[in-house]
């Protein structure tokens, strides 16, 4: 370890990426939904202190918490906790329509895996379907709102071929590189994501051949399959949190929780070695030391040690690139400087490397092979960035006016 650079740089840029995890709200909602007997009684009391109007809350979705709602219908009734009919009766709603649309879900996503299985196209089923068949105890706990798939880069065709006769259709390539997922709409409005890559964020990567030599064959809804192994599995969750969803919804913790508990003996090994030689070490760390130290997960302490050795050894374009993609959209540097915690090192660091990345990492990320290209992309960097963050603003308001799709499935208010 080097520790003159760790203390100044390192410990910002973890600083620095608090602003992905939780807010305290969140936080205190997720161990009432998690935790058993007082200690979630007392999360919920703590909760309820700083949210007096819960149904309103929720309703409105003001903290990005409502996938939460059948965990917290569940968890009320595990733990006796007693709450006003209202409340109750709006928890009870939210659990019946995700039953109901959990039947359907998972209707389409068997259709999927008997039609790749009947062809023999291997394939490893990711995300919020693995989680919801394997790690929690009732699917209908986990809301999936599209299915991923991983498969080699020669069966992707072939796959979306045959999955185009059983009701999808062709919805776009991901990214203009190719790395990205091929999109195929299902009629009811379900995106299905072809995958031959399980992390698109240059310069990171996961090597694809290792994940499928540890991939393990699962049943999935009757049908042979593969699931990541538990570490890369957890590896992924938190990664593509730290990187994409953290700020978008607390989900991501309640998955890594019980992929945690769902495999006591995970190979932390090869979760370290994995995330430190792919230089993700700093991501893990900061995901994992939430679940550690706010959530009481069992994360041991030497892996929290092992990879914080990780973090020191990882070079300054990665270290760069991490925050960079990791805060990219937090909603603007105004909002997310009130989000970093209050060291001034580390808001400075957010400026600079937001602002004004170094020479280094913009050669690497845009592969400008002449200095006199860098101010060009200087330029470009700014307005890409104000492009995208107009473009799914866009889609957002497009989605929020968009009719439900009939996966949805509707509850009348006297169920």
């Amino acid at each position: 370890m080097r520790p003159g650079r760790f203390a100044a740089t390192d410990i910002a840029v973890s600083d620095a990426l608090s602003a992905i995890l939780p807010t305290s709200e969140q936080t205190w909602l997720l161990q009432a939904c998690l935790h058993t007997g007082e200690a979630a009684r007392q999360a919920w009391r703590a909760y309820r202190a700083k949210v007096d109007d819960v149904t309103g809350w929720l309703r409105n979705d003001r903290s990005n918490v409502k996938s939460l709602m059948p965990l917290l219908f569940l968890a009320l009734q595990r733990n006796e906790i007693v709450v006003e009919k209202e409340l109750f009766r709006f928890l009870r709603i939210a659990y019946l329509r995700e039953t109901l649309r959990a039947r359907t879900y998972r209707g389409i996503l068997r259709d999927v895996l008997q039609v790749l299985s009947r062809n023999d196209v291997p394939h490893i089923v990711l995300k919020s379907p693995a989680l919801a068949e394997t790690v929690y105890e009732d699917p209908a706990l986990r809301h999936c709102d599209d299915i991923n798939l991983l498969l080699a880069e020669r069966d992707r065709a072939s796959a979306a071929s045959l999955l185009s006769r059983g009701g999808f259709a062709r919805g776009s390539q991901g990214l203009p590189s190719g790395i990205g997922p091929l999109t195929l709409i299902h009629e009811s409005g379900l995106p299905l994501h072809l995958h031959t890559h399980l992390l698109c964020a240059p310069p990171f990567s996961l090597p694809v051949a290792d994940l499928w030599g540890r991939s393990q064959h699962r049943l999935i809804l009757g049908v042979p399959t593969r699931l990541l192994a538990p570490s890369d599995n957890l590896l992924h969750v938190c990664v593509h949190a730290a990187f994409y969803s953290g700020r978008e919804s607390p989900r991501w913790a309640s998955d890594a929780w019980y992929t945690l508990t769902q495999d006591p003996d995970l190979n932390w090994d090869a979760l370290c070695k994995c995330a430190i030689a792919q230089s993700l070490a700093l991501p893990l760390y900061v995901t994992l030391r939430y679940l550690a130290v706010d959530l009481q997960a069992a994360v041991p302490g030497p892996v929290l040690d092992r990879l914080l050795v990780g973090v020191s050894e990882t070079d300054a374009i990665r270290s760069q690139a991490t925050l960079v993609l990791a805060l990219g959209g937090t909603g603007g540097i105004v909002n997310l400087l009130t989000r970093v915690g209050s060291g001034w090192r580390s808001r400075a660091l957010v400026v600079r490397w937001m602002l004004f990345p170094s020479p280094s990492y913009m050669r690497s990320t845009f592969q400008a092979g002449h200095s006199w290209l860098l101010p060009i992309y200087y330029i470009y960097r700014p307005l890409r960035y104000i492009a995208r963050r107009m473009l799914w603003r866009f889609a957002d308001h497009v989605k929020r006016r968009a009719a439900p799709s009939t996966i949805t499935a509707q509850v009348r208010p006297g169920e």
